[in-house]
């Protein structure tokens, strides 16, 4: 018994022996880095057109993803996951270590945990590309107005609007060699700031006989359908229609009513795109699709292209249309039968994406 505890114990210090304490993280050409993000975002945090409405949800980003490219290739040569937030008084920023041979690089962050955005060709930073899924297909039966096409007619990519994507670029970044934990900056001597490549609009427009219907959804025309994550910015050669659900105003969040004595109200939304694109010849129109209370539907197209180039568009990203849309009332019943139709809520519909 004493001889095999001896054992032990000899074995026990051979390997305490042969154990080396050694740091988690080589110091050797690591890297602090800083990524602030910008959340200025004109009708999402900032910037209403009424308090009254119902603002869109945002929540910062959990991650930002870190990349150091060859400014060649584009392709990443060192990545590294952002995890840690903190704040001050710049506003929030995400940081951590990088480890990355000294050399020349394009640096690219970006924040990936969206819902209905969707990034492409991540690993390089010449061809990471932003866009949104197409429409899943029930949601064309609240469409009336897309109902008949032909099948001559060119195909309309209706997707989703995109979530705020948050991207950091910067050119080209010198990484020296060290021996101890330096810091990555601009050549500003700056830490880095992401931008979001989406821009959010607040539209709203006026409508008689609001009562009549029980949901409404838009689509815009003329925007574009995807960004690069790099300083190249919207694809101009990508034209969609944007998707978007639009809320009554019959009342205020105070529940105030806001029905006009001509017995109007308005509808209004915030979307989001990559952007208008920017071309002459492109009409911008929005088609409003609404299903009524006793069966029809009921679509107009309205020619935007002006509301764009309106002070309030390019200042606050507000598109107030100056029209009423007329909804008209239900048919007259013939006989005693029948039911008399009455108004509901709204309701909200979720829908997973396809991805």
């Amino acid at each position: 018994m004493r001889r095999t505890v001896y054992i032990l114990l000899c074995l026990m210090l051979l390997a305490a022996a042969g154990c080396e304490r050694r740091p988690l993280v080589d110091m050797v050409n690591t890297h602090y880095v800083r990524v602030y993000i910008d959340e200025e975002l004109k009708n999402v945090t900032t910037g209403f057109y009424n308090d009254e409405f119902s603002r869109p949800y945002y929540e910062s980003p959990d991650v930002l993803r870190l990349i150091l490219a060859d400014p060649d290739t584009g392709q990443a040569k060192a990545e590294r996951f952002l995890r840690n937030v903190g704040y001050d008084e710049k506003g929030t920023y995400y940081d951590g270590y990088i480890i990355a041979d000294p050399g020349t690089y394009t640096l690219l962050a970006y924040n990936f945990d969206t819902e209905s955005t969707i990034i492409r060709n991540a690993s390089n930073h010449k061809e990471a590309k932003a866009s949104t899924s197409q429409i899943a297909s029930h949601l064309m039966t609240r469409i009336p107005s897309r109902a008949n096409q032909s099948k001559s007619d060119k195909p309309e990519r209706i997707v989703y609007d995109p979530d705020h994507l948050f991207a950091a670029n910067c050119g080209e970044v010198h990484v020296p060699y060290v021996e101890e934990i330096d810091t990555l900056k601009t050549v500003d001597g700056e830490h880095f700031m992401a931008h979001s490549i989406v821009k959010s609009y607040f539209m709203q427009i006026r409508v008689k006989g609001l009562q009549y219907a029980s949901s409404s959804v838009g689509l815009l025309t003329g925007m574009s359908g995807s960004s690069w994550l790099n300083e190249k910015g919207m694809d101009r050669n990508d034209p969609v229609t944007v998707y978007f659900e639009l809320n009554p105003g019959e009342t205020s969040a105070a529940g105030v009513s806001m029905m006009s004595r001509d017995g109007t109200a308005t509808i209004y939304t915030t979307f989001s795109t990559f952007g208008k694109i920017p071309d002459e010849e492109n009409k911008l129109e929005i088609t409003f699709d609404f299903l009524t209370i006793y069966g029809e539907p009921y679509s107009e197209t309205l020619d935007i292209t002006d509301v764009f180039s309106t002070p309030e568009a390019k200042e606050h990203q507000w598109l107030l249309i100056d029209h009423t849309i007329d909804i008209p009332e239900p048919p007259e019943q013939s006989g005693t039968g029948g039911f008399t139709p009455e108004v509901s809520e709204w309701e909200d519909i979720n829908t997973d994406l396809e991805i």
